[in-house]
């Protein structure tokens, strides 16, 4: 009795043991194809040609608005310290625009899920985050910061309604590309899929992109009004 209840049990260990190779064979051939899946490349060769050019004609903009002003030269009535804070956080903005990161990933030919994620996640933390809201946002109905430049205020519900739509645009792309890992298997239909995904997301990010840039084009412009006017 004994041998044969030894028996069930290697019987049942072996089934486990079974089970246990068969599972880990299974999550490697769905991670196998997924891989492939999220590794698909996607031209974009013609987006990217257009916007890298736009992206750069408009921080050149920026750049020449932010410089109209000097501290030296200004004669104006502003407040010198109002003026060189503008200045500040227009600089900073362009910092981020320039910087290797944002390069690296707006010039990129073909892109993949990743790529995307990549593009998205800079978008969010760096364009977003560091230059909209800490910098942009100074600008806004929401701050009471540079209230002695009065021309601001016709401004100032131009910039919140602005940052408002940048703020709530991210985060449908970003909840899609998170997602992203839900297709398992390799068939045309799941290709289709993640061709949609990664198309759709790079251009409604690099759409959102845009839309900050150029919220930092109007800003500059109406600092240099300032320059040249006050």
């Amino acid at each position: 009795m004994k041998k044969l209840l030894l028996e069930y049990l290697k019987v049942f260990g072996y089934a486990i043991t079974g089970l246990v190779f068969g599972l880990s064979f299974f999550l490697l051939f769905l991670n196998f194809y997924h891989s492939r899946e999220v590794n698909l490349v996607v031209d974009v060769t013609t987006d990217e040609q257009t916007t890298t050019q736009e992206i750069q004609n408009k921080l050149n903009i920026v750049k020449q608005n932010s410089a109209s002003y000097s501290q030296n030269a200004y004669r104006g009535s502003h407040s010198v310290y109002d003026m060189n804070g503008v200045q500040i956080r227009l600089n900073r903005c362009v910092e981020v625009f320039e910087s290797e990161k944002a390069n690296q990933l707006t010039t990129k030919k073909q892109v993949t899920l990743k790529d995307v994620y990549d593009l998205n996640y800079f978008y969010r933390n760096n364009i977003l985050n560091d230059c909209v809201v800490m910098q942009l946002n100074a600008f806004s109905s929401n701050s009471t910061m540079y209230q002695e430049l009065t021309s601001l205020a016709t401004t100032r519900p131009f910039v919140t309604l602005n940052i408002n739509y940048l703020l709530k645009s991210e985060d449908y792309v970003a909840a899609n590309l998170e997602n992203g890992d839900s297709y398992y298997f390799s068939n045309d239909m799941n290709r289709g899929s993640v061709f949609n995904l990664v198309k759709d997301s790079y251009q409604s990010t690099m759409r959102d992109y845009q839309n900050a840039l150029d919220l930092l084009v109007e800003i500059s412009s109406w600092y240099q009004k300032e320059v040249v006017g006050g």
